[in-house]
Parts: C-alpha cells; structure tokens; sequence
C-alpha cells in the first residue's frame, strides 16, 4: 500500500508548476508586443546565438522585451509576497503593500521629480529623476511612518497600521495638489501612477533584482515567527519571539521591496491583494511556504497582465494598474461574495 504523500512533497510539487507556468509566460511574452518575435529567436538569444539574428531582433529581445518581462515577474513577485506578509502581520485578510504607505510616498517623490523637471535628468547612466524621486520618497515616508509609531516607546501593529493610513492620505493628497497647480504635467504624473513596464532597462532590471534578492531571503527566514505572532504577544513572547524586532525587520524589509517596485513600475493594485487569497487555494498554511508561493503566482499573474497591456492595443499601451485592477477588483468581490454566503450558510446549520 502506497504511503501518502507529505506535505513538503505536496509543495515542491507546486513550487514546482509554478516554476513552470513563470517561465512558459515570461518566454511567450518576450515573444508578443508591437513587433512580433518567434520563441525560436528568444531561445537562441538566450542561448548565446544572437549571431544568427538581425540587429533589430537582437535589440528588440535583449534591450526591450527581456528587461520588461524579468521587471514584470519581480514586481508581481515581490508585490504579492509583501501583500502576504502584511496578511500575516496584520491578521488582516483585507491588508495589501499600500497600508504602510510607502506606494504614495513613491509616488509622491515621482511626482516632485516630473513637475520640478529632473525626470529629463539621467543619473548614474540610466536613472531618471523620477526613479531616484520614488526611492527617495519611499524612504522618508517610511522613517516618517516608523517614526510616529514608535513615539510612544511601544512599536506593534495598531500604530503602525494607523500612522501608515495616515501618512498614506497626506501624500496623496500632496501629489492632488502638485497636479492641480502643474496641470501641464498632470497627464505625466497621472500615466505615471498608473503603472507601466515600458520604461524599464536593464541597468534598473539588475538593481530591482539585488534588491529582490536582499530582501526576499529576509522575509522567508523571518516567516515562521509571522506564524507565531498570530498567536498573540504573550504567547510569542514565551516561545522566544520579541514582536518589536520581528514587526521592524518585517515592515523595513517590505518597505524596501515596495521603494523599488514602485520606482520601477509605478502603483499597481490589488497585486498584493489577491494574489495571497488565490495561494490560500493552494492549501498552503505556513507562511514561509505562502510567501514562496505568493511570489511565483503573484510574478505569473503580472506578466501575463504586462502581455496583455502590450497586445491588445498594439502599438499603444494600456496601463497595467488599469489591467490589475479589472481583473482583480472583479476577483477580490467572487471571493468577498463567497465568504458571506459560507458564513450565512454556517449560521443557517448552526
């Protein structure tokens, strides 16, 4: 009689599809967009026959398409991971990246860059003033939010839910003002915020990817403590686990993905969102285990909406925060929808 399978084999199974179903869309999308390309000319360019190919198709691949496509999936990935994260920390299922307050502050820096005219500024090669703007302001906003949470000597999840609520409001309506008095910008500042891939490169892909490669080892060793932390602060406490040190290193490695997602991309919604609701169909419990698989289904989802932002009105382009929020607004109220309706079901038979 055949044993059953483990939990752990059951995972690797599906980190393992998961795997598959990333690169199987991310090499279709290198493939699509305004000038078509065969996959048969992606795999020779990866495999070092570029030698093969016209100059354009060269360009086209390696200056254009592959940039856009591993932004794509790194921003899905590290949106949906810290979306899960913040599920975790906050015990709160309707929690996504843009409570802390970092998207705005962003956006905020973006916006003071475009209106004062250092985005036509390039720094260090290939950073616009923009992208340096939205680091910036993802920074300060997240020692302002950090800052007023802790001013009562006590750091925990209220308050910094709370501050980055707060901070949240004050720096969009900072970035309504700037727009209101620089309406010749307004169009710049809006399509900005919207999100898009079409301004990615390669030297802003690497950075993206160190900073993806810092910090999602750090959310994946700290999962198991998010874990205990649901059990409430005196329980953690006695198993070892200081919630101090646990929310800052968490939130401080989330707001360091979120400075860089939206430097690179903009503000995308519901990403951080769903994506957590989609893996808890998965069956997956532990949170590292949720984290790992958040970041594969949540780069899966955002390249196939960069496909479809680059297709469907070739050779222009749709926002992707337009694409992921009709898609995922529509999802998000299925599963609100179906959440009332197994509680009204539990009532009725008890």
């Amino acid at each position: 009689m055949r044993a059953p399978d483990k939990p752990s084999d059951r995972f690797i199974i599906k980190f393992t599809v998961a795997a598959i179903m990333l690169f199987a869309v991310m090499a279709v999308s290198c493939c699509l967009g305004s000038s078509g390309t065969s996959l048969s000319d992606v795999i020779k360019y990866l495999t070092g026959r570029s030698g093969e190919l016209a100059q354009t198709t060269v360009t086209i691949i390696g200056r254009i398409r592959i940039p856009r496509t591993v932004t794509a999936a790194l921003v899905g990935g590290a949106l949906a991971s810290v979306g899960c994260i913040m599920q975790g920390v906050f015990r709160n299922p309707m929690a996504d990246p843009s409570v802390l307050g970092i998207s705005s502050g962003a956006a905020l820096g973006a916006a003071i860059a475009i209106v004062t005219g250092l985005n036509g500024i390039i720094f260090f090669g290939a950073f616009t003033g923009a992208y340096i703007g939205a680091v910036i302001g993802a920074v300060v906003t997240w020692l302002l939010v950090f800052t007023i949470a802790t001013r009562n000597g006590h750091y925990d999840t209220s308050s910094t839910l709370l501050a980055g609520i707060a901070i949240s409001s004050i720096m969009s309506a900072l970035i309504t003002v700037l727009m209101t008095l620089h309406l010749d910008d307004m169009e710049r500042v809006y399509m900005w915020m919207l999100g898009t891939f079409s301004a990615s490169t390669a030297d802003k892909t690497e950075l993206l990817a160190v900073a993806v490669a810092l910090m999602m080892p750090v959310l994946i060793f700290i999962a198991p403590r998010v874990d205990i932390l649901k059990l409430g602060k005196e329980a953690a406490l006695t198993l070892g686990v200081n919630q101090k040190t646990t929310l800052a290193v968490t939130l401080a490695a989330c707001s360091c993905l979120l400075a860089f997602c939206v430097a690179n991309s903009g503000i995308i919604g519901f990403v951080g969102l769903i994506i957590p609701h989609i893996v808890s169909f998965f069956k997956v419990t532990r949170m590292r285990r949720r984290l790992i698989l958040s970041f594969m289904t949540g780069a899966v989802f955002m390249v196939l909406c960069d496909t479809v932002c680059k297709t469907v009105v070739a050779p222009g382009e749709l926002a992707i925060g337009a694409v992921t929020s009709l898609i995922g607004a529509p999802y998000f109220l299925f599963l609100l929808m179906g959440s009332r309706l197994r509680r009204g079901k539990e009532k009725i038979s008890s």
